[in-house]
């Protein structure tokens, strides 16, 4: 019996050692593999003049993501007729046209017997002659039928949105008109940050002096919200301090088109910090009106001390 235990032992330590053995053998195998793939895709890229990084993902940036942050798809609506409204009635060639506009971006579409560019189509005008009781049946492009009705509340909004979204188209092809006018060195440079940092500069430089207020459509057509701060700090930097005689008036009035957010407490930060060789009580009025709260401190601080720092009239 000690001798079969002893047996035992010996087949089990001899068909350890057999794995342990087979084991390193694969693994040499294995790593001897990618040594000759690394090495052959190096040589083939030394050949062709290219690297291994330039197959490799390339990084990406926040911009990206734009659409999704402005339109996400975890908070539309499931249900896409649950998104349009009917807004209007008409005849094209006495053949009726319904108009829809989109609750979430403001979009108008047209409907009509034949498709439209998104492959849609009127199937059934239900009592045209009256907007408030119509019914549109459209059919998409999937052949699902929408049935889309008029909605006052909710037509009243989303034209708000269309509204908004046809000043910004606007505004953005002001900015690109005026961009023209830029340096071409500013506009290569593709980091949208650093060209509103050379935007801004260019400005406080007098770049824009002869036609002050464009600059105010420069900052409003940058797409990043940083990029668009920065030059509107420094627009309305130039607009407050008085340049091509503008008057303190005019920068207010074009300052109060804004609408109350981010883009206005840029606004007010500039006009602050340009009053401040000319009305520094005003700068500082204006400097405690910015809407967010460590932003207005900030804003205080840095107006105060260029107050102080000025010298004293005796």
């Amino acid at each position: 019996m000690m001798s079969s235990a002893i047996q035992r032992s010996n087949f089990l330590a001899e068909r350890s050692k057999r794995v342990s053995s087979s084991n390193q053998t694969s693994c040499f195998v294995f790593a001897k593999l990618i040594v000759c793939f690394v090495f052959n895709s190096a040589l083939a890229a030394k050949e062709t003049g290219t690297t291994t990084t330039a197959n490799l993902p390339q990084s990406v940036s926040a911009k990206h993501f734009d659409a999704l942050m402005k339109q996400s798809p975890f908070t539309r609506a499931f249900n896409l007729s649950d998104t349009l409204v009917l807004s209007g009635v008409a005849k094209l060639n006495d053949k009726p046209v319904a108009t829809l506009i989109d609750t979430v971006d403001g979009q108008t579409i047209a409907i009509s017997a034949s498709p439209n560019h998104l492959g849609w189509k009127l199937v059934e005008f239900e009592r045209p002659d009256d907007l408030e009781v119509a019914i549109a049946s459209v059919a998409v492009d999937n052949g699902e039928i929408l049935r889309v009705y008029y909605d006052k509340e909710r037509l009243q909004k989303a034209s708000l949105l269309a509204a908004r979204g046809a000043r910004d188209q606007a505004r953005q092809f002001a900015g690109r008109m005026i961009a023209r006018t830029l340096p071409d060195w500013i506009n290569k440079i593709e980091d949208p940050l650093e060209k509103g940092k050379a935007i801004a500069k260019y400005i406080e430089g007098g770049g824009f002096d002869k036609s002050p207020l464009d600059t105010v459509k420069m900052a409003l057509s940058q797409s990043d919200p940083q990029a668009r701060g920065t030059v509107m700090s420094a627009a309305f930097g130039r607009l407050g301090s008085g340049v091509g005689n503008t008057q303190v008036n005019v920068a207010v009035d074009r300052l109060n088109s804004l609408e109350k957010g981010r883009d206005r407490d840029f606004a007010i930060n500039g006009l602050a910090h340009g009053l401040v060789g000319r009305d520094p009580q005003g700068a500082l009025k204006w400097a405690n009106s910015v809407s967010d709260e460590g932003f207005r401190k900030v804003v205080v601080e840095n107006v105060t001390r260029r107050i102080n720092a000025r010298p004293s009239r005796k």
